[in-house]
């Protein structure tokens, strides 16, 4: 009979690392089902009651109308959200237009800034520890190869010595990275709008393009602001020469697509010039994504950035407990101990170093 192999674990344990808490996975579950109620009433408005294509994009906010006006209660504030629902009253017999603008900016990109947060703490120590093994692997994964490719991750570098900054302090607004998302935000909606005015199936009406707009750049802010993260705490691979950062390699990576899709801006370029209206599609929708970014990342960046920080860096010692990267010192950089009795002696050649580069992908 034969003695069952006992499996070797590298350390790690991806449910000891969690940062999601019992109200983030409350939060989660509240949001998948509201999201596919919230698909189920787009399709059943479009199909059953003549809303178009965009007319009928605000109630797929819902899910971040829901869980934004939750975080008031939760956080007990209640004058605030007592403020926000008296205001809406009195715009809606004084303008009633703007009712919905204001509901989207002060509780959708509060239920924005929270499903930021959930997402860091869903993803951060998944994405550390796939970054920390993946050039030491024979075979890389589906999920290497992303992870790889959206980060830029050299092939030649040992990454196991992965780092971050441990006295992170926040006294401003990170008004660069707040631009880096909205350039992001813009690429993606650059795609939504070659698909809008290239397709000859789609006619597009301006009534209310701020409201469509709206719905579309709250998504876009859920997907490209918890990136940010690894900018916050400089996430970075220490090598022998200059560091690798992950938030660098992720905004190359993305500023490399601005190239293959330059041609097709003279595509949409000739499609404006078909009227003013597209023009002012594009417009309100360029501002609109500056104006989500900035409400979104503000209350972010002050109430959500320091919970996910602090229990990132609190967990990092037990995950990360020393710097694996090591290298031979000359007498240059190192003080003397030849005068020190029994000091062992080292041949610079009998080190080891690491060769990564027969690894294949």
């Amino acid at each position: 009979m034969k003695a069952k192999r006992k499996k070797i674990s590298n350390g790690y344990e991806a449910e000891s690392y969690s940062l999601l808490r019992k109200l983030d996975k409350i939060t989660i579950l509240v949001f998948v089902i509201l999201f596919a109620a919230s698909v189920a009433a787009y399709w059943l408005m479009m199909d059953r009651f003549g809303f178009t294509i965009y007319t009928g994009l605000p109630v797929m906010a819902t899910p971040f109308f829901v869980i934004g006006l939750a975080f008031y209660v939760i956080s007990k504030r209640y004058i605030t959200a007592i403020f926000i629902i008296g205001l809406a009253v009195v715009l809606y017999f004084v303008f009633p237009s703007s009712v919905l603008f204001l509901l989207y900016l002060l509780v959708c990109t509060e239920g924005v800034a929270q499903m930021v947060e959930i997402i860091q703490r869903w993803m951060f120590y998944g994405v550390m520890e796939t970054v920390k093994h993946v050039n030491i692997k024979k075979k890389m994964s589906i999920k290497d190869r992303i992870i790889v490719f959206f980060f830029n991750i050299p092939v030649d570098i040992d990454t196991r010595n992965i780092t971050i900054d441990k006295d992170v302090t926040r006294n401003k607004l990170p008004w660069r990275d707040m631009f880096n998302s909205m350039m992001l935000a813009l690429l993606f909606c650059m795609f939504l709008w070659i698909y809008v005015f290239l397709n000859p199936n789609i006619s597009l009406e301006t009534k209310g393009v701020p409201i469509y707009t709206f719905t579309i750049v709250l998504y876009l802010s859920m997907l490209v602001m918890p990136w940010t993260i690894f900018s916050s705490l400089n996430v970075r691979v220490s090598t022998e020469y200059r560091d690798f950062k992950l938030y660098s390699g992720f905004l190359g990576t993305f500023k490399r697509m601005f190239l293959p899709v330059f041609a097709a801006i003279l595509f949409l370029i000739v499609a404006l010039s078909s009227g003013p209206d597209n023009l002012y599609y594009v417009g309100m929708s360029l501002g609109m994504i500056v104006v989500m970014i900035v409400f979104t990342s503000v209350m972010y960046y002050t109430s959500n950035e320091i919970s996910v920080v602090n229990d990132i860096l609190h967990r990092w010692p037990s995950y990360q407990p020393s710097e694996m990267y090591s290298r031979y010192e000359t007498k240059e950089d190192v003080i003397s101990i030849d005068d020190v009795p029994g000091t062992p002696r080292r041949d610079p050649s009998d080190c080891f170093l690491t060769d990564l580069r027969t690894r294949t992908r």
